[in-house]
């Protein structure tokens, strides 16, 4: 069973590249695959290369994974109560990444990482969170403990899987500001994975819209959103709910989106397209230039 069929990106320094999809769509997958996260026992063929500084990881050692993760790449988890440990306080969390990674470091060296991290992270105070157990942070701080600890050692790309799903509105706002303040003050790189396009819209400068595992639509963020070239992506924005118009009510999409072992022969998203045409059913179409910097796998659009 193949989840990611012929998914290809980029992603340049300083940017963040926006990843959408309802669930299933292989997104959180994706996101895994990068740093090597999945299970060995759970694949049975990869192809393709995944390339970071010129390196494809996928020819790395464990050994030399182990040593970019965390350091180069680092993860913002969905749930800051299953990522964090529950009986260690904020500061020796925060030590155990520096530790794992630097071997000839004092523990002064580490206590200003460690504020470092916090005060980029939006910590009023650092000083007095750092014997505080997870339990006593709010759901905010929680969220911003995880983006300490991603940050902790300055990584050249932040993967974050739904890191503002678990956290009302008002706080989503802030927490994005603070993620594109640290991508351009850093000059890292992040791949921001949600199926919020209004989050995306905030924070992406790239968006890549997924589907059953393979790539939709990819390009500008603001392009994308602003003038959707593929159904589906104009369909996710349709169900999307819209505040200023109080008698529009979210357009849900039809029927339901194939597992990847009965994916279709020709456009996955044809059984729910409305303007499906014969050609949809037969052959599958794939990514071509749409104009406007944005690629589209649609034969109605390119």
């Amino acid at each position: 069973m193949k989840i990611l069929d012929g998914v290809s990106l980029a992603l340049e320094k300083g940017k963040c590249l926006g990843i959408a999809g309802e669930s299933g769509s292989g997104k959180s997958m994706l996101s895994l695959s990068i740093p090597r996260l999945i299970p060995p026992s759970s694949i049975v063929e990869t192809k393709g290369e995944i390339l970071f500084e010129g390196k494809d990881l996928l020819g790395l050692s464990e050994e030399e994974m182990r040593i970019l993760r965390g350091k180069e790449i680092a993860f913002i988890f969905q749930e800051p109560l299953t990522a964090m440990n529950p009986i260690m306080p904020l500061q020796e969390q925060l030590a155990e990444t520096i530790y794992a990674h630097e071997d000839n470091i004092t523990e002064k060296e580490v206590f200003t990482l460690v504020l470092r991290a916090l005060e980029l992270s939006g910590f009023p105070e650092p000083e007095k969170y750092l014997n505080a157990y997870p339990y006593q942070l709010s759901g905010g701080m929680q969220q911003r403990a995880l983006i300490a600890m991603a940050l902790i050692l300055n990584p050249k790309l932040i993967i974050a899987d739904e890191p503002t799903t678990a956290i009302d509105v008002s706080l989503q706002v802030q927490l994005l500001e603070r993620l594109k303040s640290i991508i351009k003050s850093e000059e890292s790189s992040m791949i921001f994975i949600t199926h919020d396009l209004g989050v995306l819209r905030v924070i992406a400068d790239e968006l890549a819209i997924m589907y059953c595992g393979l790539v939709l639509e990819y390009g500008k963020c603001e392009e994308i959103l602003k003038a959707p070239k593929h159904p589906y992506t104009s369909d996710l924005i349709a169900a999307l709910p819209r505040l200023s118009e109080a008698k529009a009510l979210p357009k849900a999409i039809p029927g339901f989106q194939p597992s990847p072992e009965r994916r279709p022969a020709g456009c996955v998203y044809a059984e729910r397209c409305s303007k499906a045409i014969k050609s949809c059913f037969e052959s599958r179409p794939y990514l071509a230039d749409c104009g406007n910097g944005v690629l589209c796998a649609c034969f109605l659009s390119s």
